[in-house]
């Protein structure tokens, strides 16, 4: 992994280490009911101090409690930086919630296993065409009860309108919006936009976003374009 690469995963993990930027993704970016009344206080980072090393370090991950309702709702989302497909992806991620599951079990004295939400974040330049269900890769040979079904919740950036990302605003919404240019005359182009959609975000937001995105924007212009 390059240097550059490198440092565009950790500015991502960083933009996710915010519990303000997880709640824009699940209330802006995901739709699904169980998020729709989640505040920020409901959002909490995970205590990975019973996780072992060797499972954390398996995936660039990124994992929170989120209170809703009455209960905890786990997610996890596994941001993707390959500039290709990774048809392994499903199969990738079930591994990784069932070694999360292993460690519940062990540790945990409540009778069931929390729910865990699972989201993919890619932002690579070729079309996302994983299934989304881990059984579309699996022969049905036998009958379909026998065979896993597990579904991950696909938030694929370059399937995401500039208008969307404009009408959703917010830091997310900014650094994605500046990761989709793709050279210099783009990147200039977008400057008044950003600070649009930046618009309402507190101090401690325009820092985060002052190192997330200019790693996003110098990460993916091709050679010579600069």
């Amino acid at each position: 992994m390059s240097e550059l690469r490198r440092s565009h995963d950790s500015a991502w993990k960083y933009l996710f280490s915010s519990p303000k930027v997880v709640h824009q993704l699940l209330t802006r970016f995901v739709d699904d009911e169980v998020f729709s009344g989640v505040t920020v206080e409901d959002i909490t980072p995970f205590d990975k101090s019973f996780v072992s090393d060797e499972f954390l370090d398996r995936e660039s991950d990124v994992i929170y409690r989120v209170r809703s309702g009455d209960r905890d709702v786990y997610i996890y989302v596994l941001i993707e930086f390959q500039s290709t497909v990774d048809k392994s992806i499903p199969i990738r991620m079930l591994h990784y919630i069932l070694g999360l599951y292993d460690q519940f079990y062990r540790t945990s004295q409540a009778g069931k296993l929390p729910a865990v939400f699972p989201i993919l974040l890619y932002n690579g330049n070729e079309r996302w065409t994983v299934p989304r269900n881990v059984r579309e890769l699996i022969e049905p040979a036998i009958a379909e009860r026998y065979i896993p079904s597990f579904e991950y919740y696909p938030i694929i950036e370059q399937d995401i309108s500039d208008e969307t990302l404009e009408r959703i605003h917010g830091i997310l919404a900014a650094v994605m919006y500046l990761d989709k240019r793709r050279d210099d005359t783009e990147l200039r182009a977008a400057i008044d936009r950003v600070i649009d959609l930046l618009a309402g975000e507190r101090p401690e937001q325009f820092l985060m976003f002052g190192v997330c995105g200019s790693i996003a924007a110098a990460i993916d212009f091709p050679p010579g374009s600069r």
